[in-house]
């Protein structure tokens, strides 16, 4: 029995000695930077954004399909989508090869004098005007839409301007002005910058009392470059 207590007694002590070193090595292991914490660094999630390529698209009817972009805005990444004789409804029925299958960055909006010329109500102008906006937002979100006033009229030039009034025009444009202060667009008064004292197109501006001359494009080209930028 005692010699079984002195072994138990040694074992004790081998223990208590190798836990001794063991500490010592920890110590001395961390004192002298042996034993490193690892430090782990984790990235950010990066959030993926859509962007769109410059691609600058002209919308609209005549007006628009007679405007030499690639002239007045030279190496500008410019879509001419304006066919003469074009209404809003006309617009509304081929959005998708008129607007989306361009995938534009930028549109600069200019539609209604036909529907004057057919004699549509100045309400429901707007409101397809409005419809035209709203479809775009909805199927072209990265879109950036700028909304062009209607231009004046001169109707003394020639029988072009047919039943088109600026009273009317000016009462659209109106309207469009505060749609789009509301919707937070921009919207580009052209008619204050086509008309001359009486509030008629001026004559050096256009060919007919209706469409633009050179000179005339001129003025909206310079107008327009700064949204393009």
């Amino acid at each position: 029995m005692a010699k079984q207590g002195i072994r138990i007694r040694k074992s004790l002590y081998i223990v208590l000695c190798m836990g001794t070193v063991l500490s010592l090595i920890l110590c001395i292991g961390i004192a002298f930077g042996f034993f490193t914490k690892e430090k782990i660094v984790t990235k950010e999630v990066e959030k993926e954004v859509q962007v769109v390529p410059d691609n600058y698209l002209f919308l609209g009817d005549s007006l628009t399909d007679y405007f030499d972009l690639e002239t007045y805005f030279p190496n500008q990444p410019v879509v001419n989508s304006g066919i003469a004789g074009n209404t809003t409804d006309q617009i509304l029925a081929s959005m998708k090869t008129r607007v989306y299958d361009y995938n534009p960055s930028k549109i600069f909006l200019l539609i209604g004098t036909n529907d004057l010329r057919d004699g549509k109500p100045q309400e429901a102008v707007v409101q397809n005007i409005e419809k035209i906006i709203e479809e775009i937002q909805t199927n072209r979100k990265q879109a950036e839409i700028f909304v062009e006033s209607l231009y004046p009229v001169n109707a003394s030039v020639s029988s072009a301007v047919g039943v088109r009034s600026n009273a009317t025009i000016q009462n659209i444009n109106a309207q469009l002005q505060e749609y789009c202060n509301e919707k937070d667009l921009t919207y580009i008064d052209l008619y204050a910058k086509l008309q001359d004292e009486q509030g008629n197109l001026q004559t050096q501006y256009t060919v007919d009392g209706l469409h633009l001359s050179d000179m005339g494009y001129q003025v909206v080209a310079e107008v327009l470059q700064e949204y393009l930028k």
